[in-house]
């Protein structure tokens, strides 16, 4: 399948009751941020209905972020409303954070892209969102590749007003790729939201987020905190028995940062955005 262009979801996922088995995806935690929710009940009513679909829900899957986070989603994008029309999410894993974009697509009144590596996980998330909100899928577009070849291919090429949440690789130097590479779409930023800004993990995975945040926008770098935060003595503050990966204690899920108040540090103008992008990119460049 080609890199770094946009795929049409596959049909012949909606009749299956398991599709994540049916693509290999194995589900570790099988965690469901929606059953965690009573707590946030009343107090947002997009996020209400998204737990009212979720719970209806009716296929395996697991999340990865707190329910606290996908909440702050919610909140964060009725901040901006009005001021974006295009949310780009990089790195959809099993479609978590999909789930609540794609109910913010018609009270906020934009469009979403999907963009990941893996095209399993894409197409299992675009049919995670499918099932929850049909009435969206036309403004919904799935992007099979990286960030940087994301910006390359569509977002030089069309230019409107986005927001960009980053959850795929959490590795440094892949993150302060993705980071630079928005440089070069400056104008077209309203805000990026980083998330697992408290992850780390093994040196095998070099999982530092935030650090990668900072080599790009500096130290002097302005964010909202959202999600949760873990006290010292949780257990998510220890390595899990999966790849070793634990959270900080008391430092925050994830970084809003609004570009109004931020400004890149990295990359040097000189370079270019073809300095970012992954070897088959390049030679699908090369070729014209």
């Amino acid at each position: 399948m080609a890199h770094g262009a946009f795929i049409e979801p596959n049909q012949a996922l909606e009749s299956l009751a398991n599709p994540a088995e049916a693509m290999g995806i194995q589900i570790h935690s099988g965690f469901r941020a929606a059953k965690h929710a009573q707590h946030l009940k009343g107090h947002n009513r997009i996020f209400d209905e998204i737990v009212a679909r979720l719970s209806k829900l009716d296929l395996p899957y697991e999340d990865q972020c707190s329910t606290e986070y996908y909440f702050d989603l919610v909140r964060t994008l009725r901040d901006f409303n009005g001021e974006f029309d295009r949310l780009v999410e990089v790195g959809v894993f099993m479609g978590g954070s999909s789930s609540v974009f794609a109910g913010c697509i018609a009270p906020f009144d934009i469009d979403l892209d999907m963009v990941d590596i893996s095209a399993d996980y894409l197409q299992f998330a675009y049919e995670r969102v499918r099932r929850m909100y049909p009435e969206s899928t036309g403004r919904i577009r799935l992007f099979h590749g990286d960030l940087p070849s994301y910006v390359r291919t569509v977002m030089l090429e069309e230019p409107v007003r986005t927001i960009v949440h980053h959850d795929g690789a959490h590795d440094f130097n892949q993150v302060v790729r993705d980071m630079a590479a928005l440089s070069f779409v400056r104008e077209q930023l309203v805000a990026i939201i980083a998330q697992d800004t408290h992850l780390r993990g093994t040196v095998h995975h070099m999982n530092f987020v935030d650090m990668a945040m900072y080599a790009v926008f500096g130290l002097d770098l302005n964010y909202a905190p959202i999600g949760k935060r873990y006290p010292e003595m949780d257990s998510r503050t220890a390595p899990n028995k999966y790849q070793g990966n634990y959270f900080m204690p008391e430092v925050p899920e994830g970084f809003v940062l609004p570009m109004a108040v931020n400004e890149f540090h990295y990359p040097h103008p000189d370079l270019s955005i073809d300095d970012f992008l992954p070897a088959p990119m390049l030679q699908l460049v090369a070729n014209g």
